[in-house]
């Protein structure tokens, strides 16, 4: 192993991409046929469990990280920045060969409105878990103090888990930007940063180099924003699982909306009879 591989933020990024690689592997891997009774027992149930795990990995990933640059890094998002574009590196994406083959019969958009179900059932399920914790915290008043780098975790979970939506709605419509993941990765950092959709070559290659520069201060103001936003699921009792799941999963509702505003306009080669609709 590398050097570079055993750094604290190295581990936090491997922790955060595995996580998003646990909670996504099931109910995003699902096809539309996927009976809704069915997912929302399974979300209440073991992926409940799982994002409460998941949640609980990265905080732990995430204190040791935040050793090095203090918490004050944590809160201010320059940290949670650079972890973010650290993990979009290595998130397990997938082709718009493999999603259509797991999704078969789907036109573009029936497409896409799979993967955008499955992506917010899964935010939501991290706000209501990190809610859950902070229920369970607000019995035991010294644990409090590890709150900022759970809202942190719950933060950056949510963001990896647009972040991989943002990257298969760029495959399904046909606007994935060039290179490998390395390379494609400041580009979907950068869609998700603005909240728009990469719709052309020159838009998709200058939103990367402009990442590569001034972006970064962006991408931690939109972490910050996060942040402050899931301030309710640390609300006492279960009246911040509540609000976290309602929060996490109207945000990547919203962002999915204008990406697909964004790409719709765009050539397609799969087939849809729904471009265009409201």
């Amino acid at each position: 192993m590398s050097v570079e591989q055993s750094t604290p933020l190295d581990k936090a990024a491997g922790a955060l991409s595995d996580a998003v690689s646990r909670l996504t592997g099931g109910s995003a891997d699902r096809s539309a046929a996927t009976d809704e009774a069915a997912a929302a027992q399974r979300d209440d149930g073991v992926h409940k469990d799982s994002a409460v795990s998941a949640i609980s990995g990265v905080v732990s990933s995430l204190a040791t990280a935040a050793k090095v640059g203090g918490r004050g890094a944590v809160v201010g998002g320059g940290l949670l920045a650079e972890l973010l574009a650290t993990t979009a590196t290595r998130l397990p994406l997938r082709d718009k060969a493999t999603l259509t083959t797991q999704h078969p019969g789907l036109d573009t958009e029936q497409l896409a409105d799979s993967l955008v179900a499955a992506a917010t059932r899964v935010s939501g399920t991290i706000g209501g878990a990190a809610g859950g914790l902070a229920a369970a915290q607000w019995l035991a008043t010294p644990s409090l103090i590890v709150v900022p780098v759970e809202l942190a975790a719950e933060t950056l979970l949510v963001a990896a888990v647009e972040l991989k939506l943002v990257a298969e709605l760029h495959e399904i419509y046909d606007a994935r930007p060039p290179g490998q993941l390395s390379e494609r990765a400041p580009a979907y950092l950068g869609s998700w940063t603005t909240q728009r959709g990469l719709s052309g070559e020159g838009q998709r290659v200058g939103l990367a180099s402009r990442l590569a520069s001034a972006g970064t201060a962006a991408l931690r103001k939109r972490i910050t924003g996060r942040l402050a936003r899931n301030l309710g699921s640390f609300l006492p009792f279960l009246a911040g699982a509540v609000i976290g799941a309602r929060n996490n999963a109207s945000g990547t509702r919203k962002l999915s909306q204008r990406l697909r505003a964004d790409l719709a306009v765009g050539p397609q080669r799969i087939a849809s009879q729904r471009v265009g609709r409201p």
